[in-house]
């Protein structure tokens, strides 16, 4: 992977119109996508499933990549993506600071995430 590439995040999805996000008390926006920093020829997808395992304990298997989002210098590669297992939304240990929320859950949460991602919200968690 290229070195320009800093962060890679997953957008997982599950039913019913569910959406994984890491939270963040105290700070803004109060919850993010699950993710990380790409390891050294580590593909995005790779990054994306590592990431995601490590801060929320779930387990998934990346899809294609929803785009490249270059800010000030910062590239972000977003990454479809969702678990291996069955999903239960009440599944996450209180200790991992991570949930599954719904399609309006995530408009409060996360009024700007990226056009493209959220395209693809729209047409994943909210139909379901």
């Amino acid at each position: 992977m290229s070195r320009q590439v800093h962060l890679v995040l997953a957008v997982v999805t599950a039913p019913p119109g569910r959406l994984l996000l890491v939270h963040r008390p105290g700070e803004m926006p109060p919850a993010v996508l699950p993710g990380g920093r790409p390891q050294d020829k580590e593909s995005p997808g790779a990054t994306a499933a590592r990431g995601c395992l490590e801060e929320t304990g779930v387990e998934v298997r990346a899809g294609r990549q929803l785009g490249r989002f270059n800010h000030d210098g910062i590239v972000t590669i977003y990454v479809a993506a969702s678990p291996v297992h069955p999903v239960d939304p009440e599944g996450i240990p209180d200790s991992v600071r991570a949930a599954w929320y719904l399609h309006d859950q995530v408009d409060m949460v996360l009024p700007d995430l990226w056009a493209p991602v959220r395209a693809h919200l729209d047409k994943t968690i909210r139909r379901r």
